[in-house]
């Protein structure tokens, strides 16, 4: 079955039961934050942030296609070719007390529009380093300013990263206590945080929105699959994330309902360019070549990962998602040319990991350790507390589609602003590259877009920077009666927990 059949039948099987009472739930989770701020945007946070933060501009969660809808402006228009005009909401409570106006949203996002302060700078090189600043036209009125015109201007403004925080909260306490108090508008609030461990969240009765289905939300970090199943079979959990397909057998043997989907998002493997083995671009092609994608997902998910042919997902749609590009296939012998012709000599390619983050990452590691021996790559494998990025040759890494667009995973990830682009292992030598880049992300057109993406595709096809493993399928399991869809305008992760997302049956 294709993903997009997958999708369709797992929406379809959803049984949406009478609307949720208030009570508590508890969510069981193998990786945490240590922080809860937007400028932190990993897949941990994904789904409590999506709880207690809020942009300007918001999508409609379940909408294909894509729709923006109004979140806290209820309005906004281009008047120039770098300004856009918003109208923001009147009467919002932040979750200090204090009512939200123009102030706040120039203090949430000018840090982010700067990228100077260090506390943001992953947030503004991944995602807004277009923008300039804010301008305060009255309290209820803001422009934005970009540097240049965007084309992806909702895309961006709809991100977690441009959520509003409170203006009065920071200036009080700094941004490092803010963020372990954090202070948004969402249906939401935060009453305890114990970093890395637990974040507890209560019914936000002030909220300007219709009122949070939950009276509150405990989010608890258990890394091990078999804590949070048996945690959940014992009464501990209500629902419980990242669940392996392995044990859906487990899960039906217990009676425990559960919801698979598999998530727009590739396990990828980052590859140093610059250093050691991998800096030979016939090294790099040769550890593709030798890569069996369609054993990694047979053998480790069951057959129900998604196997990528490109870096490109389908849920972009028509027209960025181009259906005939296939680059995927295993191919021994020509790796083994490749490796000769680079004078490959067997030595250590290294691969370094931290425990717990990627469901079945250090697996996938060993199984791909195997088939490069049948082309004579030595890859060793290293745990580490914190990667050493100029050391490693590898490093595992995930590519989420941020928004249903080409750029929701490409210049999130790959641009001459990203995290890797900026720790200087991610350099790109194609003459062509920057210039089909440029393309791909700023040209106004779609058609436009899509065929510079196209290029940059085939381009990237001689870079080499990276290996794309599957898309990942993972299961939910929860207690009986709870019932909600997976967003599909969202990213990866964030969990449906508003009013009318949601059901629960007595």
């Amino acid at each position: 079955m294709t993903k997009r059949l997958l999708t369709a039948a797992l929406l379809a099987s959803v049984v949406m039961t009478s609307p949720a009472v208030a009570q508590d739930l508890r969510i069981a989770m193998p990786t945490f934050t240590d922080v809860f701020h937007p400028a932190d945007w990993g897949n941990d946070t994904a789904p409590m942030f999506y709880q207690v933060f809020e942009t300007l501009i918001t999508r409609d969660p379940f909408a294909r296609p894509l729709t923006y809808i109004p979140g806290l402006a209820t309005s906004w228009k281009q008047v120039g070719p770098t300004i856009w005009e918003l109208t923001l909401r009147e009467g919002v409570k932040m979750h200090d007390g204090t009512t939200m106006d123009a102030e706040d949203v120039k203090a949430s996002l000018d840090p982010i529009f700067t990228g100077t302060d260090s506390n943001y700078q992953s947030a503004w090189g991944t995602f807004h380093y277009n923008f300039d600043h804010v301008e305060i036209v009255d309290p209820l009125t803001v422009r934005i300013h970009t540097k240049r015109p965007e084309p992806l201007f909702e895309a961006l403004l709809s991100l977690s990263t441009a959520s509003i925080v409170s203006k009065e909260h920071i200036d009080a306490v700094g941004f490092d206590r803010a963020a372990l108090e954090p202070v948004g508008t969402g249906p939401y609030r935060v009453t305890s945080l114990v970093a890395a461990e637990n974040v507890v969240m209560e019914r936000f009765d002030d909220y300007w929105g219709e009122k949070a289905p939950f009276s509150s939300l405990n989010f608890r970090l258990v890394p091990e699959v078999a804590s949070r199943i048996t945690g959940l079979v014992n009464n501990e959990f209500d629902l419980i994330t990242n669940i392996p397909p392995d044990q859906a057998p487990v899960l039906e043997r217990d009676g425990i309902k559960q919801m698979g989907v598999t998530w727009p998002m590739f396990h990828v493997w980052v590859v140093n360019q610059v250093s050691g083995p991998t800096k030979d671009l016939r090294v790099r092609q040769a550890m593709r070549l030798c890569t069996d994608n369609q054993g990694l997902v047979d053998g480790l998910w069951d057959g129900k990962a998604h196997l990528p042919k490109a870096h490109q997902f389908e849920e972009y749609g028509s027209p960025f998602y181009m259906e005939d590009i296939d680059y995927s296939g295993r191919d021994v012998e020509k790796a083994k040319e490749l490796l000769a012709e680079a004078g490959y000599n067997g030595e250590p390619i290294e691969a370094q990991f931290t425990a717990n983050y990627y469901l079945y990452g250090d697996l996938a590691a060993q199984v791909i350790q195997q088939q490069w021996l049948d082309c004579g790559l030595n890859l060793q494998l290293k745990q580490v507390e914190t990667i050493d990025y100029q050391k490693a040759n590898i490093v595992p890494w995930s590519n989420p589609m941020y928004y249903p667009d080409p750029m929701g995973a490409m210049d999130v990830h790959w641009s001459e602003n990203s995290s890797y682009a900026r720790r200087g292992t991610w350099k790109p030598s194609h003459p062509e590259w920057a210039k089909t880049f440029e393309a791909a992300r700023f040209s106004e057109d779609d058609e436009t877009r899509r065929d510079a993406y196209r290029k940059l595709l085939e381009i990237e096809q001689d870079e080499a920077g990276w290996i794309l493993l599957y898309e990942p399928h993972e299961i939910y399991a929860m207690r009986e009666g709870i019932s909600f869809e997976i967003p599909v305008a969202y990213r990866p992760y964030v969990l449906p927990l508003h009013a009318g997302q949601v059901t629960i049956a007595e």
